[in-house]
């Protein structure tokens, strides 16, 4: 089988900006990723703490 210079060089090209379009999606998932975790952790941070002590908000009634 034989493949033109050109055909080649298409090639190559077209495979080149697959894996530059591929690593541009992975960062800009990376990212996202990261601000959705920024944003969990204030979340989490502004939420009230759970009782610790008493029983009050500390037990589970299992025969419901």
């Amino acid at each position: 089988m034989d493949i033109s210079p050109g055909a080649m060089a298409n090639l190559a090209l077209s495979m080149q900006s697959a894996n530059t379009n591929a690593s541009v999606d992975t960062l800009m998932l990376r990212k996202s990723l990261n601000i959705a975790s920024s944003e969990v952790s204030a979340l989490m941070q502004s939420a009230p703490k759970l009782a610790t002590s008493g029983t009050l908000g500390t037990q589970i009634n299992t025969y419901a």
